[in-house]
């Protein structure tokens, strides 16, 4: 943007407060939109302070957002009624003036795979789960790009809001048109594995033994690295090569409480627009020149689908899934996926459907509450939000929600990275932890 444009945006945006009558400015939650012409795909930002950075490049959208108004934070069964509450009660008192958006995505989450899990190592100092309201958020979709600047009550009669605004927007847009700084390759070394590798594999034995003799049907087991490179990982120049790479996945990043995670999921848990549903079950992971196995489609994912499907019905007017599953093919790896649609009851918000799909089986298992019993006694793996989820919800409660997956948290030189394996009475444990190596290369090729 030139001088001029922002000295034009800056005026329509301080036409459109003065406008708020005394009634409006009592609001709990003010925000406000404006369009921004002329804007190409918004790069991540480098920046080290609290952001987000949400992206589906094939589908031309990203999102972008610093700041933060407003956090809840929830732990433990309920949350995710808790949360819902919590953002219905802002709905009530929240003022959206400005431009039109179809969607006007307002507020990020992010939850822990376990509701009651207290945050520890890496995850240090992370809510449970939690939603934010940025400050300012940017939506690319399509070519169109908006602007939304949000405040609180006691903000928005603050005499310097506008220049606080206009400050923290004209670097966050200098900072996504500012493509990151190409860096070399480096050799990484594995300075931490868990469990070890040979303690991996004695795990899957034992689950695939007690799978043939109990109800145990599936249970997802993880694995966590630690790879040292020689100088400090770049977030944004790991995002920049997961879109070029992996343009068909959701790219995620996240700056919360000085903590960096980065993300490529092919999961979505479940999306909502206009009260329209959309779900994607995926469950069986193969190389790209493989082809999936019937075992591997009847006994790791179709039991995904039908347990989606008992989920999904009492909330949903019509409920569409395929006979077939499909192959999505990613880079290097294909995955059994069954596309779900439907049409959800009027009452139906965003947060009410992820409290009632996570976890899927293709995280935790089947039947749910027996893998989860397995997992309590024979797995000390904290996931933290690997395998939880994260996504956005617009001011009406919809939005989109993906399975937190191909995930890698950034501390200077070291990164942690996370990946997992559906495990049946057919698999086998050395094919399972190579199945695991070739999901941990998504992100350790481009580290």
């Amino acid at each position: 943007m030139s001088d001029i444009s922002f000295q034009q945006f800056e005026k329509q945006l301080r036409q459109l407060l003065n406008s708020l009558s005394a009634e409006d400015a009592d609001a709990r939650l003010t925000s406000i939109t404006l369009e921004l012409p002329g804007q190409s795909f918004p790069v991540m930002p480098d920046t080290g302070s609290s952001c987000f950075y949400w992206a589906r490049p094939q589908k031309q959208r990203c999102l972008v957002a610093t700041g933060e108004v407003i956090r809840l934070v929830e732990q433990g069964v309920e949350r995710f009624d808790h949360l819902q509450q919590q953002f219905e009660q802002l709905q009530h008192h929240w003022l959206h003036i400005g431009d039109h958006h179809p969607e006007d995505p307002l507020a990020f989450f992010c939850y822990a795979f376990d509701p009651d899990e207290h945050m520890t190592g890496w995850w240090s100092g992370l809510p449970n789960s939690c939603v934010i309201v940025p400050k300012i958020l940017l939506d690319y979709t399509c070519g169109h790009c908006f602007v939304t600047f949000t405040a609180d009550a006691e903000s928005l009669h603050g005499e310097t809001l506008v220049d606080q605004w206009m400050l923290t927007f004209t670097a966050l847009m200098n900072a996504v048109q500012t493509p990151a700084d190409s860096c070399d390759a480096q050799p990484l070394q594995r300075s931490e594995v868990f469990p070890q590798d040979h303690q991996w594999i004695a795990r899957v034995e034992q689950a695939v033994a007690d799978i043939r003799r109990s109800d145990l049907n599936k249970v997802v087991l993880s694995r966590r690295i630690r790879v040292e490179g020689e100088s400090a990982f770049s977030a944004a120049q790991l995002m920049t090569r997961l879109i070029q790479r992996y343009p068909g996945c959701t790219l995620f990043a996240a700056r919360v409480d000085g903590v960096m995670l980065v993300a490529a999921t092919p999961e979505r848990l479940v999306s909502l627009h206009n009260g329209e549903l959309k779900c994607d079950a995926m469950a069986g992971t193969v190389a790209a020149n493989e082809i999936p196995d019937e075992r591997m489609v009847k006994y790791e994912h179709l039991p995904v689908v039908h347990t989606i499907e008992q989920i999904l019905a009492p909330l949903c007017e019509q409920l569409e899934i395929p006979d077939k599953p499909q192959l999505l093919q990613l880079h290097g790896l294909q995955h059994i996926w069954t596309p779900i649609h439907a049409s959800v009851k009027s009452d139906v918000a965003l947060l009410k459907l992820v409290a009632a799909l996570h976890p899927t089986p293709a995280v935790s298992g089947v039947p749910d509450h027996v893998a989860r019993e397995w997992l309590m006694q024979n797995d000390d793996h904290q996931r933290g939000w690997y395998c939880g989820g994260f996504g956005w919800m617009s001011s009406g409660g919809e939005g989109h929600a993906s399975v937190m997956l191909r995930c890698a948290l950034l501390q200077g030189n070291r990164a942690e990275l996370f990946a997992g394996a559906g495990i049946t009475a057919y698999s086998d444990p050395h094919s399972e932890f190579r199945e695991t190596e070739l999901k941990l290369q998504t992100i350790l090729d481009l580290l």
